[in-house]
């Protein structure tokens, strides 16, 4: 009886071919993997800019109701309806959380809405070129191609 024939071991071969297998998995789970977090970072952006439009809306319907103030739960107190412009809404909407929390899924160390004329993927820009209009500008994909930006003006009666 000869070593070869009581060996219960793996041959290289077959070795080489599991390592092989092994790779290839691992190759195609990086790169669907990759493909996931892109598609939610860019899901959050549309979904976050979304949000922002929606309660600023709702904002400023309750001066149209008949409210006599606006933004009560900010910590920088209600904001008047009376005399209410586009630049005191977005002053008041601001940089660095004063009302929106949300982080810029794209770089969690800034926050998701920003004022200014800087357009960076995940965030939501505020600019108010006029007294009574806001712009809000969303690219939601790294180079922002035309069909990555989001844009949207609300008016401000």
């Amino acid at each position: 009886m000869s070593f070869r024939e009581n060996s219960k071991a793996f041959t290289l071969i077959e070795l080489l071919v599991v390592v092989a297998i092994i790779g290839i998995l691992a190759a195609v789970g990086v790169v669907a993997y990759n493909g996931y977090t892109g598609a939610a970072k860019v899901n959050a952006t549309k979904s976050i800019h979304s949000s922002v439009i929606k309660y600023i809306t709702a904002e400023l319907m309750k001066c149209e109701l008949g409210e006599s103030t606006i933004f009560n739960n900010g910590e920088y107190g209600p904001l008047s309806c009376t005399g209410l412009t586009a630049i005191n809404v977005r002053d008041r909407i601001g940089d660095n959380g004063k009302i929106f929390n949300d982080k810029n899924p794209y770089d969690t160390a800034n926050f998701a809405v920003k004022i200014g004329q800087t357009y960076t993927v995940g965030q939501i820009t505020i600019l108010a070129p006029r007294s009574k209009r806001l712009h809000f500008y969303t690219c939601t994909k790294p180079g922002c191609a035309a069909a990555d930006k989001m844009s949207v003006e609300i008016m401000i009666d």
